[in-house]
């Protein structure tokens, strides 16, 4: 994928506090622990409880691995506290990348507390992830290979390999993980459904 450039609207990002809101909202709304939340996402307890209190902002790649601790997309915990709109359009321009060790995110258009979550994946890792990296949250998620190939870690099956136009379509409930199998980086499309959003205090 081509670098893609950030916009004002795109360089807006969540208070520190907002963030911290919705994390705690999750963590209670499954009855989750701060130390049960710490052993499950490998973020100490401290920053888990600094980033709830909004005394620090956590960085996309420590509210990634807590979102996957809590079974979460990390959309969820991110997402700007904006109007609810029926339409939304969103330009290249507009699309602010999210990287991990693993993998690039290129979020897509999507309605505020919408219940489709969809986005663009750049896969760069080669090596299985460690389970603490699998995604595992609430819903249904289709994929679809748009260039190179992949193989799709699902708990409970054997490897599942995909080629360009390739897709597959599981319950994102159990734990998975993608890893690259061509020589350069894949790059596949998903739709993931939401869970329900906690009423907000």
């Amino acid at each position: 994928m081509a670098k893609i450039q950030k916009s004002r609207k795109a360089e807006q990002t969540s208070s520190p506090a907002n963030i911290g809101k919705r994390l705690r909202q999750r963590r209670l709304a499954q009855n989750v622990t701060l130390v049960e939340l710490s052993k499950k996402s490998g973020v100490s307890f401290a920053t888990i409880s600094k980033i709830e209190t909004g005394k620090v902002l956590g960085g996309f790649q420590t509210i990634y691995k807590i979102a996957r601790g809590l079974g979460v997309l990390v959309t969820d915990i991110i997402e700007q506290d904006t109007q609810e709109e029926k339409f939304i359009l969103q330009r290249r321009s507009q699309i602010e990348p999210h990287h991990t060790g693993l993998y690039d995110y290129y979020p897509q258009a999507t309605r505020t507390h919408g219940r489709l979550n969809p986005g663009i994946m750049i896969i760069h890792t080669t090596q299985v992830p460690d389970r603490v990296d699998w995604s595992n949250h609430e819903g249904e998620e289709v994929v679809t290979v748009l260039s190179g190939s992949i193989d799709l870690h699902y708990e409970g099956r054997e490897p599942q390999h995909l080629e360009q136009g390739d897709s597959v379509c599981f319950d994102s409930g159990v734990a998975h993980a993608y890893v690259r199998t061509s020589e350069q980086p894949a790059e596949i499309f998903f739709v993931s459904t939401r869970a329900s959003i906690p009423r907000r205090t």
